[in-house]
């Protein structure tokens, strides 16, 4: 199974590659009933054109092989949390309570990861419960993260992280920006700009880093 930054590039190129291929994977899918990936490609090729009942379905199909996989549980939450903001839908709190509890599954699964609180965070400002959504969006301000490699496509050339400013695995800067609209769509116009103070200060930190490091390699290459 691939990690979630690769799957967000494989659900790209779906469209293609799906019309051609999808007779196969259903056949496979059929064929190799113990086998996750085929339902999860077929769950993201269906949160790709919005379909997000079908994609809840073939997700759960991969929970009941995996149910521990954190990715599938993130997938099976995101699913439940878009289908419950459809318009069709008559038991959507139960809908969002249930597409929650399969987040802070992940959370555990995840240790309780920076990146496992935004999706929470996310969950609750995206049905709008802001409150929520807030406090989780804080606790991902209060926590640093090592950057790590990217990790690439089979068919991907392997690149250099050196282009990368430090901290590209930190989305501490994602989580500001929407606590900042939070606040300032509730009028706390003083909070949000503190919010945006913050912002401001961590990229020009990392700037500095950058200088810093640029220049020392400079100057070791001249010595």
């Amino acid at each position: 199974m691939l990690p979630g930054t690769a799957i967000t590039k494989v659900i790209t190129r779906l469209d293609d590659w799906y019309a051609r291929h999808s007779k196969f994977l259903r056949g496979k899918r059929d064929k190799l009933k113990d086998c996750a990936p085929p339902s999860i490609i077929s769950g993201h090729h269906f949160t790709k054109k919005s379909r997000h009942q079908d994609a809840a379905r073939e997700y759960l199909e991969a929970y009941k092989l995996l149910p521990e996989n954190p990715l599938i549980n993130l997938c099976v939450g995101t699913a439940l949390i878009n289908l419950a903001l459809g318009h069709r839908l008559q038991n959507r709190h139960q809908c969002v309570a249930l597409g929650l509890a399969f987040l802070y599954k992940n959370l555990q699964l995840c240790e309780f990861s920076q990146e496992a609180f935004f999706n929470i965070a996310r969950a609750y400002h995206h049905v709008g419960l802001v409150t929520l959504a807030a406090w989780h969006y804080d606790k991902v301000l209060a926590m640093h993260v090592q950057d790590y490699p990217i990790p690439k496509l089979p068919h991907e050339k392997p690149e250099s992280v050196e282009n990368l400013l430090p901290g590209y695995c930190d989305i501490r800067r994602e989580a500001a920006f929407n606590l900042h609209l939070i606040y300032k769509r509730s009028g706390a116009v003083d909070l949000a700009r503190q919010i945006i103070m913050f912002l401001i200060s961590d990229i020009v930190t990392e700037l500095n880093e950058r200088v810093a490091s640029y220049s020392l390699v400079w100057f070791s290459r001249k010595c």
